[in-house]
């Protein structure tokens, strides 16, 4: 695939883009010494590799794991094996030949529109920038905007997930549009608790009752309760495999869509990310066992301190007896041992949610038009149809969703 980071990065280090007149600043409110690229394709992506793993081990976003080189390299390896060669677009800033930015893109369709989003997307949860401590993130936005708008065929960026917390936001709720879809990310503070024992103080008497009521009840249905994490091999794949079955079931009772747990690579990508071991994200599967049967799981990821509830699944035969419940105590419990700073239970912001965090973020999603299609595709779409369809989505009763779902899929 097409590699063009060291073109444009040799092109805009004179200050310069490729097709400027020379004398035309390509980069405006950086200091000296700060330059902008523009790396394309796989080739361009895996260039980046060292100076990208350096820069994410102490970048400022909080949840950047989804623009994690590892998550990425995986996605492109398996979801993203099928884009155009110049599908891959990603903006890096160096400061005296250091990476010290990078913005991960991908141009994509939405019906007969062009759009940039989050690399990765679907299935990158969070969105956000990796930028060095000390560095402007406005600045850095502003002059990859200058880039962005010169290259051609694009109608609008799409950013979806963006928690207000990010390194980002602040530019982008400046310059951007509002999408009108606002959720919430439930999160445990796991520094709360100086241990295992500070953690069971957080309960009150009936939710202890509770935990140790299911305990029994699926020890005395099936047998002895255990929890354990999984190595890679054939039993996580195996695992990998159950948690989205069962996963998918769940949804389809619920008449519910979801297309990253239906992307048919779902369970290739989560198997090769599993074995990763030179990723800085780490991959962490646990199970619940009644019995010696497996009857929940967790895919969880981990990254600069952060333990991330991925996706979290049951035997749906079994939910009676709330074995999810379970083992989420039992997963936040292992991930405090494991020295995690944060427990995030990511968005959307499910009822069941609340007893397991302490507090909440808001995740907005932003749109910037870059043309007179981009225009359109953001004020109809973007900003009143879709909303409307989404309220309307999750009012409408589970039985007729299920009826409709023939319809919506198409």
């Amino acid at each position: 695939m097409a590699d063009t980071h060291m073109d444009l990065q040799d092109s805009m280090m004179r200050g310069v883009l490729p097709g400027q007149p020379a004398g035309v600043a390509a980069v405006h409110g950086l200091p000296l010494g700060a330059s902008l690229s523009l790396a394309t394709g796989i080739d361009g992506f895996m260039a980046l590799e060292a100076q990208w793993l350096r820069l994410e081990s102490s970048c400022q976003s909080p949840r950047a794991v989804f623009q994690s080189f590892g998550w990425l390299k995986n996605w492109i390896a398996t979801s993203g094996a099928g884009l155009p060669s110049d599908a891959i677009r990603i903006v890096t800033g160096f400061r005296d030949g250091r990476l010290v930015f990078v913005w991960p893109l991908m141009a994509a369709k939405a019906g007969p529109f062009t759009v940039l989003r989050w690399l990765s997307e679907p299935k990158s949860q969070y969105g956000d920038i990796l930028l060095a401590l000390g560095e402007c993130p406005k600045a850095w936005m502003g002059a990859a905007m200058n880039l962005i708008r010169r290259l051609p065929g694009i109608d609008a960026i799409r950013l979806r997930h963006v928690c207000v917390n990010a390194a980002v936001a602040p530019f982008l709720d400046q310059v951007f549009r509002d999408a009108r879809l606002h959720e919430q990310a439930s999160c445990l503070d796991l520094t709360r608790f100086a241990d295992e024992a500070a953690y069971e103080a957080r309960y009150t008497s009936a939710q202890r009752k509770r935990r140790k009521k299911i305990r029994k009840t699926l020890e005395d249905a099936f047998g002895p309760v255990a929890f354990r994490i999984l190595e890679p091999g054939p039993a996580t794949d195996a695992a990998i495999d159950s948690a989205i079955a069962e996963k998918c079931l769940w949804i389809e009772q619920r008449g519910r869509q979801n297309r990253v747990l239906t992307c048919p690579m779902l369970g290739a990508f989560l198997k090769r990310l599993a074995r990763d071991k030179d990723s800085g994200t780490r991959f962490v599967l646990s199970a619940l066992s009644a019995g010696g049967r497996d009857i929940s799981w967790e895919i969880g990821l981990r990254h600069n301190g952060t333990h991330f509830a991925f996706v979290t699944s049951h035997v749906n035969a079994l939910t009676d007896y709330s074995p999810a419940r379970l083992h989420m105590d039992l997963s936040q419990r292992q991930a405090l041992k494991d020295g995690m700073k944060t427990f995030d239970l990511m968005h959307p912001n499910d009822a069941h949610k609340d007893s397991w965090s302490s507090g909440k973020t808001a995740v907005l999603d932003h749109y910037l038009p870059l043309s007179p299609f981009g225009t359109l595709y953001g004020a109809i779409y973007l900003e009143r149809l879709r909303p409307m369809l989404r309220r309307a989505y999750y009012r409408t009763p589970p039985a007729l969703l299920r009826m409709l779902k023939p319809i919506i899929r198409h």
